[in-house]
C-alpha cells in the first residue's frame, strides 16, 4: 500500500479547511467546491487500508484526522451562532461531514483496536 507522509498529506486538507473557515465572515468563497474538495479527501482517506499500518502510523493519522473534525466542528458551531441564512446549505453539508467523519473513524479506531486485540491473543 502506498501511504502518504501524513504532514504534507494532511497539510493540504488543512489548506482547504482553512478557505472553509471563512464560511463565518461576510466574504465570499466557492464553499460547494471546497466543502466538495474535503468530502473527495474523506472518500480518499476511506479507501486505504488504515489496519494494515504500524500502530505508530495508524495513531499520528487519527491524530491529525480528530484534529481536522474538531476544526471542521468549531467552524459549524460558529456558523451556527451567526447563523447566516444564505450560508445554512454549507452549514448542514459540513455537519453531515462531520457525522460521516467521526462515525467513519470511530468504527476505524474499533476495527484497529480488535485486530490488535487478535494479534496479542
Amino acid at each position: 500500500m502506498n501511504l502518504p507522509e501524513l504532514d504534507s498529506y494532511f497539510q493540504s486538507l488543512t489548506d482547504i479547511t482553512d478557505t472553509i473557515s471563512i464560511l463565518n465572515s461576510p466574504y465570499e468563497s466557492e464553499f460547494d467546491s471546497d466543502i466538495s474538495k474535503m468530502e473527495n479527501f474523506l472518500n480518499e482517506i476511506q479507501s486505504k487500508d488504515w489496519l494494515a499500518t504500524d500502530k505508530e502510523y495508524f495513531n499520528l493519522f487519527t491524530s491529525h484526522f480528530s484534529f481536522h473534525i474538531k476544526i471542521v466542528e468549531e467552524i459549524v458551531r460558529e456558523a451556527r451562532e451567526i447563523l447566516d441564512p444564505e450560508r445554512r446549505m454549507h452549514v448542514k453539508r459540513l455537519v453531515g461531514y462531520c457525522k460521516s467523519s467521526e462515525e467513519w473513524l470511530a468504527d476505524l479506531q474499533k476495527r484497529r483496536r480488535a485486530t490488535e486485540t487478535l494479534a496479542t491473543a
